[in-house]
């Protein structure tokens, strides 16, 4: 009784003393509550206040919560409470920091239990926000408080979308020693190694304690090397997890405000004894496990373990086609607590990597592994066998391992700890151990596990090594020489891998024998459409072509692909003709359409997606390499203009750049090869591209580089000189053209075959066998070409040009003659007059004799009555008039096939008014015609004779600046067209900022010199006329000095005359002169002639491609024009337009493209392709040759050297080490049997002694 009464009263005087302390902290709690409404509300800080409404505090705030303890139980109530006024509850806290509701517990002790999930409050979390380590860098970590028993859904949410941390493709949780233990360097360097490629080359996430101590901080000092070394786009995530009452300072983490932290600042303390330890601060997240108890470790195990299933459970990407993401435990040390998440792991079929060497659980369960008998064998799931490896062990435990065990787990429960390690290492596929003195790649040992584990599933290995984007374990570990591959087995891992741009993926599976044309379907086509992120340039371009033709809806069709291109850069695609599939797949039963051109339409995808070494690769698996780099070329820079970002136009502007460099390559390599196959290839038709050819695609992607390649500038010179020589000089084509030409211009000559025994009769143009062209050179006949005879015309093969297939000098059974006669002075007038380059030299002539009669009418004839001269000017612009009109109907032409509905009539009418407004030239011609036309209607009214001259005046000038055109044929002339241009636009910016000065001077000057002027239309001009002339030296001293010697100061007259208003201030404003000329006329003069100078070295280094730019359009112009000059061209244009209208539109422009034949077609097709084959190989080689590529490979050689070296080293120190053991333990031995001789002898005389005393006293 005595005792039980002791202890009632013990407890009696705890209970009275934790009143008392309870009274005092809701006192204290009262007084901070009266104090807290006295706060200032603007004292809270903007980031606290911004924070603290955030969507992330909101949601952390409902969703998250924490445990404090609600019921106070002494751990130990035989002490006395005097000497304990920090008693301690079971939940590890003293009582003073309890709640003031926290209940005691008054039943005896025998009747009290104290359980967290029964004895604590669930509450909000108080602890959240981010940590700034105090000495650390000022990257921000996250870190939350929460409850043990928190939804995994809950805790996953927060991870992806609160924190918008990127999901996964590999889950790497380490476990180990959780106290300080040495890591031998090496082993060290290679961990750290291994985590940085596992995370540069998966995007793992890596699990751990999150404590700086034991192996937490060998996995937080790998992260900070990954930040320290070379920048990657793939984010390293450490998330660490632990346990709340565990974690030193907390009390640093916690607001009492509960609106979070932003940031936490943490200070890290000095290990000490204890169960406390401080976070590392290398990690970047933080999960703190809360169950409202302190310093008791192995709470956040079971969490971490369900955390790790949740993830584990979810997919690597969106799509149900994709794997789980892939989990594995990495073992360093440890002891008793990591057996058992090994056990777990195992029975879960979670992959396990023990590091050998590292001490502790690691070395005994690799020593396990590497003694165990292996044994084969043969499983049956689901109907197929497979191989299994397993671990034989014996009952009875080896004495050295049984040691190993006593000395790592403890000798208690030996037996039962020997058969935990035999299951762990049963399934040797679970197991692998990693020994860097074998190998020094932690990270291939990490995903070759993986593989290991799931070696019979090896579409599951594949979609793994996907998600890592290693290759090298793809090619080295699944695609082997004997696997095959069925058809269309690879089709959705092959859309994933074109999906997430892994172009190394796509390239082995084409080599693996995969058909892209089986592949890509329409369907298919649109999913990959459907990928484009919501925010990027290509998803606003649709949606700007969608609200342009009154499209609806969020899905992009072929139809808005198709429009895209024609608004970037002008050209019809239609890349995406379907056909049905030839045969139904095995893998599905229905009827899909197949592309026609597949390799072309990811090429478009992937171009417009901006993925760089994508399209290379489907440009180098295609087909038409020359047409569609210029086209990615025209794309991508169209694209680069429509974008704001810096880095992004950037980055489209310089893949532009690389396909225009393959483009050239390539022609390059095709005109070395032959050059008639390289002016056929120029002009072939592509279907694809609406019957365009690479030279329109060139001119409407703007590609002057393309342009100046000397292919294309021999193809334009001798479209150029038609059918002359091109060893007519350049005096003999400036003054053929008064001499008619007839006598001094050279004319290519001209052969024909004949029939051996007909040989007066020439071969006709549709003879299917020795058929010829003038291909290249020879136009397609119009009516332009009034005197040409098209039999015989086609007949004829010139020497030096076309290309056909019959270009052999004999064919059997014929004859090549040369032309003569009658027929070929006929054909050498024809061709003079047809030359583009005489069509312009008399086009010039006469445009020149239109000025002389246009400026002798004005100067001399204009008069009431229409003279002879203005009625031949009138003829003459109305054929000038006629031709513009042709130009406009000839800019694109009508399809035969084309139905003429209002609404086709009307697009194709803007269509033809966008590509005729494009030419700044033709607008200065609808200017002049209009000016005209307004003159010409002046001119007939009496009463606006005047005006008219005037308008003639104006009209007269804008003719010759017309002639400015006519210059751009010359190399040196033409470029200072482009000058003038581009120095218009500069003028124009510096007007808009002289501007400014003009008005502000010019008006403060007279409101000073001349208050309370007058309103009338003649003060502006007043104002202006001083600031504007100042500019150019007239500076007005006698205003500013004596006023002019007829001013005068009577308001009368200056009110009728006020140019005659003397200024009644002159010191201020000629001050402001003196400041304005200063400005003007030396500050903003220089900077305009600095302005002009820049525009000038701009153009001036680009002077060669801008005059064969230039050109290259004078040449079309002139090709498309009667070979008679205005207005004897008159008739001509009238058989046009009837031709016109007959043949709605079709026959009247140029078309330079030859009419091959489907085999000729298909010859030059896979003689490009076999040119870009070839020069796709040899960049490869120059690339695998580079100085870079060689220091790479030496940089990774060395790295192997040293990794060698540093191990035959460590071997040699081991060698060492062991001989001083072995020199040590023979010294010592050596030293123990002198001293056992020593002893021995010693004895041995002590007996012989003894034996002689004995002998004595017997003798005696």
């Amino acid at each position: 009784m005595s005792h039980n009464g002791s202890l009632y009263l013990n407890r009696m005087q705890v209970v009275g003393h934790a009143r008392a302390v309870g009274r005092l902290r809701i006192n204290r709690e009262r007084q901070m509550a009266r104090a807290s409404r006295f706060i200032d509300p603007s004292s809270i800080g903007q980031a606290d206040e911004e924070f603290s409404q955030s969507p992330e505090s909101r949601w952390i705030r409902k969703k998250i919560k924490m445990r404090e303890c609600a019921r106070f139980l002494a751990a130990d109530l035989e002490k006395s409470f005097k000497t304990e006024k920090d008693t301690l509850c079971c939940c590890g806290l003293p009582f003073f920091k309890h709640n003031r509701f926290t209940a005691i517990a008054n039943s005896p002790p025998s009747a009290v239990t104290w359980s967290w999930k029964t004895d604590t409050n669930v509450l909000p979390t108080n602890a959240f926000g981010e940590i700034e380590f105090v000495g650390y860098d000022e990257i921000q970590r996250k870190y939350v408080r929460m409850d043990a028993e928190t939804k995994m859904g809950d805790v996953l949410h927060l991870l992806l979308d609160v924190w918008d941390m990127k999901k996964p493709n590999l889950l790497i949780s380490v476990i180990g020693g959780t106290e300080n233990f040495r890591l031998k360097s090496k082993l060290k360097d290679i961990f750290r190694r291994g985590m940085i490629k596992a995370s540069k080359s998966t995007g793992a996430w890596i699990i751990s304690g999150g404590m700086n101590s034991g192996v937490m901080k060998y996995v937080g000092e790998a992260m900070r090397d990954y930040w320290l070394t070379a920048a990657s786009t793939v984010p390293a995530v450490a998330l660490g997890i632990a346990n709340w009452g565990s974690v030193k300072n907390r009390e640093d983490l916690q607001d009492d405000f509960g609106s979070g932290l932003w940031p936490a600042t943490y200070t890290l303390i000095p290990a000490t004894e204890g169960n406390e330890k401080c976070l590392d601060p290398n990690h970047t997240h933080f999960l703190l496990v809360d169950n409202g108890t302190t310093n008791q470790t192995g709470l956040e195990v079971k969490f971490r373990d369900e955390l790790e299933r949740q993830i584990a459970n979810t997919k690597t990407g969106n799509s149900q086609a994709d794997v789980n993401i892939p989990m594995i435990r990495l073992l360093l040390e440890g002891g008793r607590d990591c057996l058992e998440s090994v056990q777990t792991s195992i029975r879960s079929g979670i992959p396990v990597i023990v590091v050998k060497w590292s001490g502790g659980l690691a070395d005994l369960l690799a020593s396990v592994y590497e003694s165990a008998k292996v044994q084969q064998v043969v499983e049956k799931l689901h109907g197929a066998t497979r191989m299994r490896s397993r671990s034989v062990t014996d009952n009875i435990i080896p004495s050295k391992l049984r040691r190993a065990i006593e000395k790592t787990l403890g000798s208690d429960n030996v037996e039962g700890h020997w058969n935990i390690l035999r299951e762990c290492v049963y399934e040797r596929e679970l197991v692998t151990v990693f020994d860097y003195h074998k190998t020094l790649e932690i990270d291939v040992a990490i995903l070759k596990s993986l593989l290991k584990a799931n070696r019979e599933q090896e579409f599951d290995q594949l979609k793994l090594a996907l998600a890592w984007n290693r290759i090298d374990i793809a090619k080295s570990e699944i695609f082997t020489e004997d696997k095959i591959w069925p058809p269309g087995s690879l089709h959705e891992i092959l859309y994933s891998a074109i999906r997430q741009d892994r172009v190394d993926f796509v390239d082995l599976f084409l080599d693996c024998g995969t058909s892209l044309k089986d592949f890509l379907t329409t369907e298919r086509l649109l999913m990959l459409y459907s990928t484009i992120p919501d925010h990027s340039l290509l998803k606003e371009l649709i949606c700007r072509v969608k609200r342009k033709h009154n499209c609806f809806g969020t899905d992009v069709t072929i139809k808005d692909i198709k429009r895209l291109i024609k608004m970037l850069i002008d050209i019809n695609v239609e890349p995406y003709a379907t056909r049905p599939a030839n045969q139904t797949s095995q893998f599905g039963s229905n009827r899909k359409k197949e592309s026609k051109l597949p390799f072309e339409d990811l090429f478009l995808w992937s171009v417009l997606m901006n993925r760089q070494d994508m399209a290379k690769l489907f440009w180098r698996q295609g087909k038409d390499a020359t047409a569609y780099a210029l086209l990615a070329f025209g794309i991508l820079n169209a694209m680069a203009t429509k974008t704001d970002d810096t880095e992004l136009r950037n980055s489209l502007t310089r893949n532009a750049e690389e396909f225009g460099d393959l483009a050239m390559g390539v022609l390059t390599e095709c005109f070395e090869a032959d050059e008639k196959k390289t002016n056929v290839l120029l002009i072939r038709r592509h279907e694809q591209f609406g019957e365009a050819n690479c030279l329109k695609i060139a001119v409407k992607s703007d590609n002057k580089q393309f342009i100046s390649h000397p292919a294309c500038q021999d193809f334009f010179r001798n479209v150029w000189m038609g059918n002359l020589a091109l060893e007519n000089g350049t005096f003999r084509l400036l003054i053929s053209p008064v001499f008619l030409g007839l006598f001094l211009l050279k004319v290519k000559e001209v052969y024909y075959y004949v029939k051996d025994d007909q040989s007066n009769k020439s071969i006709r143009s549709n003879s299917p066998s020795i058929r010829s062209r003038h291909g290249t050179l020879e136009r397609q006949m119009n009516l332009k070409r009034l005197a040409s005879e098209p039999i015989r015309a086609s007949a004829y093969c010139s020497v030096k040009d076309g290309w056909s297939r019959q270009n052999s000098e004999s064919i059997e059974g014929y004859t090549k003659k040369k032309l003569q006669g009658i027929r070929w002075h006929l054909h050498r007038i024809k061709s003079i007059y047809t030359a583009p380059v005489m069509i312009f030299a008399h086009s010039v002539i006469a445009y020149f004799i239109f000025l002389g009669i246009f400026s002798y009418m004005l100067l001399i004839e204009f008069s009431p009555e229409m003279g002879s001269c203005e009625i031949l000017i009138f003829i003459w612009i109305l054929t000038l008039m006629i031709e513009e009109m042709r130009q406009f109907c000839s800019t694109s032409q009508v399809k035969r096939d084309e139905e003429f509905t209002r609404v086709a009539l009307w697009q194709k009418f803007l269509k033809k008014k966008k590509e005729y407004w494009s030419d700044s030239w033709n607008k200065v011609d609808v200017l002049t015609i209009g000016l005209f036309i307004l003159a010409a209607i002046l001119r007939f009214c009496p009463e606006t004779i005047s005006a008219a001259r005037v308008a003639y005046s104006f009209c007269l000038m804008s003719f010759f600046f017309r002639i400015l055109h006519v210059f751009t044929v010359h190399k040196e002339l033409g470029p200072k067209i482009i000058m003038i241009r581009r120095m218009m636009i500069d003028l124009v910016f510096f007007l808009i900022i002289l501007m400014v000065f003009v008005l502000s001077y010019s008006i403060s000057t007279y409101a000073i010199m001349f208050p309370n002027s007058v309103l009338r239309v003649s003060l502006i001009r007043q104002i202006l006329r001083k600031g504007y002339w100042t500019l150019y030296g007239e500076l007005f001293l006698e205003e500013y000095e004596a006023g002019g010697e007829d001013c005068t100061y009577n308001a009368t007259i200056y009110a009728t005359y006020p140019e005659r208003r003397c200024p009644e201030e002159r010191g201020v404003a000629t001050l402001l002169m003196a400041v304005y000329v200063l400005f003007a006329n030396v500050l903003l003069l220089n900077i305009l002639i600095a302005m002009f100078s820049n525009t000038f070295q701009k153009v001036q280094e680009n002077t060669d491609r801008l005059w064969h730019y230039m050109r290259c359009s004078l040449i079309y112009e002139f090709y498309n024009k009667p070979f008679l000059p205005a207005p004897l061209s008159l008739p001509i244009y009238i058989i046009l337009m009837i031709k016109w209208v007959l043949n709605r539109g079709c026959g009247v422009c140029l078309d330079l493209s030859p009419d091959l034949s489907e085999a000729q077609d298909r010859e030059i097709m896979l003689w490009e392709n076999v040119i870009a084959d070839a020069y796709t190989q040899r960049l490869k080689r120059d690339r695998e040759n580079s100085m870079e590529t060689k220091v790479f490979e030496i940089s990774e050689r060395v790295e192997n050297i040293a990794g060698r070296i540093s191990e035959t080293q460590s071997s040699k120190d081991i060698v060492h080490h062991l001989d001083r053991r072995m020199d040590a333990m023979e010294e010592k031995i050596s030293t123990i049997l002198q001293f056992l001789n020593a002893e021995g002898n010693r004895k041995l005389l002590n007996k012989t002694e003894k034996n002689k005393e004995i002998l004595a006293v017997t003798s005696t």
